[in-house]
């Protein structure tokens, strides 16, 4: 009790927006429950919070004042192992427990493939069909690829390309052209204690003019406050998801 816990997140974009302010607010609600002199620090290295931004800082306020701190534009350039600290273009901090997110890419298989990259990090992809735009045949999801605007890289997003990928396999197969307007949704639940939930939730539909999905307007939405109710939700979308993906 009395030792520092920090949570580097790295510039966006990386997978799951949301996850590691999740992460940080259930080790600050066990902190403030087990072991109230410890702390959290976020060390982020975005400009503020990437997504559900004032439900985070509010959960925040009100749940962990003198327990949780946020710092932005904190990114951490080197980790010195030896002694547990973060090492910032200006500054320096060390903690007890030092958890780094490091900057993301598509993982090394795509560049050894050939395939482009945007960014010399992520591949550009045909969102009829989720091939490379470089070499047809390859279709890439998930995580690994450029991501179209406002849309995240979630673990609902990559299995909604998964059916858009098989979807449009199907079709190239059988001789025919993938859906023209493809549609792919998004939910995200994040915990901000114990009990409390918060949530954002996205549609995005293909556009031919920008050749990539857009925002569908009035779509979606956010919550309005933390709330237990949604915990039940969260974890009805996690059961209905691992058995999607895992039956």
């Amino acid at each position: 009790d009395g030792g520092t816990y920090a949570i580097a997140i790295p510039k966006a974009p990386y997978r799951c927006p949301p996850g590691p302010y999740e992460r940080a607010s259930l080790v600050a609600d066990y902190f403030k429950r087990n072991k109230p002199k410890s702390k959290v620090v976020i060390l982020d290295a975005n400009e503020d919070v990437t997504s559900k931004k004032g439900l985070f800082k509010k959960a925040w306020k009100d749940l962990y004042g003198g327990i949780l701190e946020y710092r932005n534009n904190s990114e951490v350039k080197d980790v010195d192992v030896a002694s547990n600290t973060a090492i910032l273009e200006f500054d320096k901090f060390k903690a007890d427990v030092l958890n780094v997110i490091p900057p993301q890419r598509a993982g090394t298989i795509a560049a050894q493939s050939g395939l482009k990259l945007i960014n010399q990090r992520w591949v550009d992809v045909n969102w009829l069909s989720m091939e490379s735009t470089s070499t047809p045949g390859i279709h890439v999801l998930g995580d690994a690829v450029f991501p179209a605007p406002t849309m995240p890289k979630s673990g609902h997003m990559a299995n909604q390309h998964g059916k858009l990928a098989a979807a449009a396999i199907l079709n190239l197969l059988a001789g025919q052209e993938p859906n023209p307007q493809p549609v792919v949704m998004n939910t995200c639940y994040s915990f901000v204690d114990a009990k409390n939930v918060i949530h954002v939730a996205s549609v995005h539909q293909y556009d031919p003019a920008t050749k990539a999905p857009q925002p569908v307007k009035g779509a979606g939405g956010i919550s309005a406050a933390r709330n237990e109710l949604e915990a039940k939700a969260a974890m009805g979308w996690a059961r209905n998801i691992w058995a999607d993906m895992l039956a």
